[in-house]
């Protein structure tokens, strides 16, 4: 009965590159079931308490490889040096008088040579995890060095060396060095064997999650188990289907599901709810300018939206100065440029048609004259174009911006090239006919200066870039304040990014109208 039990379980396993010392498997050179093999490395020491109370110990065995469910696996039986075998169910007798796992890793190497380099192997170590290795065995040891304390280091050398999965069936109760532990941990030779073989992968950390969710994952798994006398094959046929099983990404999956998310969506609504406020870095402040209305910028003051929402952040108006941070005032640009003040008498007809003209109907004229009029049309819009041409923008500027008291000493016809030239010189008519806002903030640093687009300023404690300055809105002129800093609880529209304050804002618009 013996014999055929033994014959069918080695059927199910691997066959080897060459032959053995042992009885070997069937002959066909690759495994006949998916998967890896596992080989059993059973501990047969007299130490080890049976594997089932109510088995015999070879019974047990067998009825624990049939857990297997046809996944290859080959068995190794060890005590000493010399108290070796394999793919022998009927040596397990716990007779050893040795426990020396170095020996059974040789074992397990030599197994594992004779296999196809692309075989995967997982080891699974059976064993009550108390070295005793026989001294005779050890002979030639360092000085200060013990037979126990060499296997030990040979054996966690030889781990590191082999990269191969070790899983360890703690058979028994806490006696010896594993006293005082927890039930589900392992001494410290254990641990440091998992370690050497599998790497970060043995963390403590790693294997508790794993055990906490009965499964193992592609990166958290538990390498450790304890088996008490008591509970016998029911505790040991989940633990050996979990270790033959294919590893899944389950556990990181629930982890990330029942853990990390939630923690994700809490730390995101929480940093959302911190920064959603208005204003935040980007965001926009619309001032709506009148000629020469002055402005009065209040800065953290409670106020009432045009959206009817009541905030005590950013900028809001005043009736006066009193309690203002800053008041705008928009300026129109002081050139005259009707032609009044001067003495037309000597001026040809030509010239004082132009001359009270606005910029673009004396370019629109200019270039009508020059395209399509008569011939003596033509020279003359040419004589006057190639003459406003000829002038320096500052030269233009200087006779454009005379006060009309002094008109009387610049000829009608010099301010009618400067204006011409002005006409077409964009950068110069930006500079001298684009309205203007002047800036009057208060308190111990209180400046006054005009702003242009590209500038900065700085009211209270925020910083701002002018976005824009342009025709707009209710009133003459649109003012628009860009957010470039803006101090928070934390720092925290400081230093998160600007597109993840946009996208966690729950709030409709990123701009709001001064009121």
């Amino acid at each position: 009965m013996l014999s055929a039990l033994f014959a069918f379980a080695l059927l199910a396993a691997p066959a080897p590159r060459g032959s053995a010392a042992t009885p070997a498997p069937a002959a066909t050179p690759y495994p006949t079931q998916p998967g890896p093999v596992i080989l059993f490395l059973i501990d047969n020491s007299a130490s080890l308490p049976p594997l089932d109370p109510s088995e015999r110990r070879v019974t047990a065995l067998e009825k624990m490889f049939s857990f297997l469910q046809g996944h290859p696996y080959r068995l190794v039986l060890f005590g000493g040096k010399h108290e070796i075998s394999v793919d022998d169910v009927s040596r397990y007798r716990n007779e050893g008088q040795w426990t020396d796992f170095y020996w059974a890793f040789m074992k397990a190497k030599d197994l594992v040579a004779q296999y196809p380099a692309a075989t995967e192997f997982r080891i699974v170590l059976v064993t009550d995890a108390i070295p005793d290795p026989d001294p005779g065995d050890w002979k030639d040891l360092p000085a200060g060095w013990d037979a126990r304390s060499q296997s030990v280091r040979k054996t966690l050398e030889l781990l590191r060396e082999l990269k191969l999965p070790l899983y360890v069936l703690l058979v028994g109760e806490p006696t010896g060095e594993v006293a005082g532990r927890d039930s589900e941990q392992s001494p410290g030779f254990v641990l440091d064997m998992v370690t050497a073989a599998n790497g970060r992968r043995a963390a403590p950390l790693a294997q508790t999650l794993a055990s906490f969710f009965g499964d193992d994952g592609l990166l958290l798994r538990k390498f450790v188990y304890r088996v008490r006398p008591h509970e016998g094959l029911k505790k040991l046929e989940p633990i050996v289907r979990r270790i033959s099983a294919p590893p899944r990404a389950g556990v990181e999956l629930r982890i990330f599901y029942y853990f990390v998310a939630p923690l994700l969506l809490i730390l995101v609504g929480l940093l959302g709810l911190l920064v959603r406020s208005f204003p935040g870095p980007g965001d926009l402040e619309i001032l709506e300018l009148a000629v020469d209305q002055p402005l009065h910028i209040a800065v953290d003051r409670l106020h009432r939206s045009p959206e009817a929402v009541w905030s005590a952040q950013g900028l809001s108006l005043l009736p006066d100065a009193k309690s203002a941070a800053a008041t705008f005032t928009l300026q129109q640009a002081g050139v005259d440029l009707a032609g009044t003040g001067f003495d037309r008498s000597n001026l040809d007809r030509r010239d004082a048609a132009l001359l009270p003209l606005d910029l673009d109907a004396l370019r629109s004229a200019l270039e009508t004259a020059t395209d399509t009029g008569t011939r003596e049309e033509k020279i003359h819009a040419l004589n006057l174009d190639y003459a406003a041409r000829s002038l320096q923008a500052s030269e233009a500027e200087r006779i454009l911006t005379r006060p009309l008291a002094e008109r009387r000493r610049t000829s009608a016809l010099e301010f009618l090239r400067a204006k011409a030239h002005l006409a077409f010189d964009e950068a110069l008519r930006r500079r001298l006919l684009e309205p203007r806002v002047q800036v009057q903030s208060y308190g111990r640093d209180g400046t006054r200066r005009e702003i242009a687009v590209g500038e900065t300023l700085r009211l209270g404690r925020y910083r701002f870039l002018v976005r824009e300055l342009a025709p707009g809105g209710r009133k003459d002129v649109r003012l628009v304040l860009y957010y470039d800093r803006v101090p928070s609880l934390l720092g925290l529209k400081t230093v998160l990014p600007d597109f993840f304050q946009r996208a966690f804002r729950f709030r409709r618009s990123a701009q709001r109208l001064v009121s």
